[in-house]
């Protein structure tokens, strides 16, 4: 499938593992065009954009807000939902209420197997995710690595280095930042897709890093919304790499990434609030042990049943599996940056 055309749902749903979803509904929207592919529960209904693919485990319409963000999506401009529902919701009285609705708007709904995980789906789609036209605005590329490399963290810096390079040649600024899985490179001012592609091409090259070792998406300007980074947040690529909470915080001030963050533990932190629960807390100590389940219960004064019972409680809710690491990776980001979020809202107050 050529980048340079653009991807529909229909298209789409060829593209392994989401070519083991049924269309249950808006056949006729099969068409709609895919811009981007994002997670998303309940209640993010603001964050729902025209040609999101939306991926959500949200299919239980007895827990609050779950109808309601559902009908709203269907109703909208995204490009379509893909709903997994867990084997314990019983499907058939959401697609009750949902089929008729999304026949009416000619919206797509999937229904997609629990054992399949979003962060595949999104990692196999978003590479053929084409910007709608040659000259978009696009403001971060983030690249992936694909395979283990001994000199990862070296190479990856030599090529934010180069990138560096060329664009201050250019007449342009751009910001990097490594780490074990990514390097993300955010530019001052949002850029031509041509430009950028050039420029990635053009540091990739001088810095040797293998074309088959990272995997790059080019993620376009919000519009109506420019992104800045503190200069104090980020320093530049030639001084000591930044701290994991620097690195945090640089997500934190992102409006897209923190939109993620927030759809990632809504689950965990509206069961906290409701049922008094340390679902949240967890997770955080589980990671700062490494998820190691003796450690954290440990750490958490809990037998090692009453951790367990947590675990899948937490990825039951998130839909994320801490045995995957990709799952691992965002819910690990996620925390991390909640954790600075929550401290900043509480300076505010105090």
């Amino acid at each position: 499938m050529s980048r340079d055309t653009p991807l529909s749902v229909a298209a789409a749903l060829t593209v392994p593992p989401l070519d083991q979803g049924s269309v249950v509904a808006g056949h006729r929207g099969l068409t709609r065009e895919v811009h981007w592919v994002d997670i998303k529960h309940a209640p993010a209904e603001s964050f729902v954009r025209a040609g999101d693919l939306v991926l959500t485990t949200g299919a239980d319409i007895h827990q609050p807000g779950v109808r309601e963000f559902l009908t709203y999506v269907v109703s909208s401009r995204a490009a379509g939902v893909v709903v997994n529902p867990p084997p314990d919701v019983a499907v058939h009285e959401l697609l009750a209420s949902l089929v008729p609705l999304a026949d009416h708007h000619e919206f797509p709904v999937v229904l997609l197997p629990w054992e399949v995980a979003f962060s595949q789906v999104q990692r196999n789609l978003l590479p053929l995710v084409s910007p709608s036209s040659s000259d978009a605005q696009i403001e971060m590329a983030i690249g992936r690595r694909e395979h283990e490399h001994a000199s990862w963290i070296e190479i990856a810096g030599a090529f934010a280095q180069a990138l560096h390079d060329s664009a201050g040649a250019a007449g342009l600024s751009v910001r990097s930042s490594v780490t074990e899985d990514l390097v993300m490179c955010q530019f001052s001012s949002a850029q031509p897709a041509a430009t950028v592609s050039a420029l990635v091409a053009s540091a990739q090259q001088l810095s040797a890093l293998p074309e088959d070792l990272v995997n790059w998406v080019l993620l376009p300007a919000l519009q109506g919304q420019a992104v800045t980074v503190a200069p104090s947040v980020a320093a530049p690529v030639n001084e000591k790499p930044a701290g994991s909470w620097q690195f945090a915080e640089v997500l934190r001030q992102h409006p897209r990434c923190m939109a993620t963050i927030l759809q990632t533990l809504q689950p965990l932190v509206e069961y906290d609030k409701t049922r008094r629960g340390q679902l949240v807390h967890t997770l955080e100590i589980l990671l700062d042990e490494a998820t190691n389940i003796s450690a954290a219960a440990r750490a958490l004064f809990l037998n090692r049943h009453s951790l367990m019972y947590r675990i899948k409680l937490i990825e039951e809710l998130t839909g994320l599996s801490l045995k995957n690491p990709a799952d691992r990776f965002q819910l690990e980001v996620s925390v991390r940056v909640h954790r600075i979020n929550e401290a900043r809202v509480a300076s505010l107050r105090s």
